[in-house]
């Protein structure tokens, strides 16, 4: 990585946030709407699916494998009703689910 794009992303000239504060809101969000998802789970499912990211009504989330993804498509007409609940997932409607192995 040149010097030029590290500084691109702690310069402070950006709208409001600098590209790593709002880089940084990202990851921290994940993680908390991946742990609030994960909260309703049961093992091994739990560690198996990710949010990565929730815009409107639409929640992406990402899964480790094929087998996960079916079992959470079974599951999200009950979680669903669980999730609306929280304040994350409030406004969520529909789910992508989407399947990785590079998932961590």
């Amino acid at each position: 990585m040149s010097n030029h794009k590290i500084d691109d992303l702690l310069n402070e000239g950006h709208s409001r946030f600098t590209p790593l504060q709002r880089l940084l809101k990202t990851s921290s969000n994940q993680k908390q709407w991946s742990a609030e998802l994960q909260a309703l789970l049961e093992p091994p499912l739990r560690h198996e699916v990710e949010v990565t990211d929730i815009r409107g009504e639409r929640a992406d989330l990402l899964c480790r494998s094929a087998s996960a993804a079916t079992r959470l498509r079974f599951l999200l007409p009950e979680l669903k009703t669980q999730l609306q609940g929280l304040q994350s997932f409030s406004r969520v409607k529909d789910f992508i689910i989407r399947v990785s192995n590079t998932a961590r």
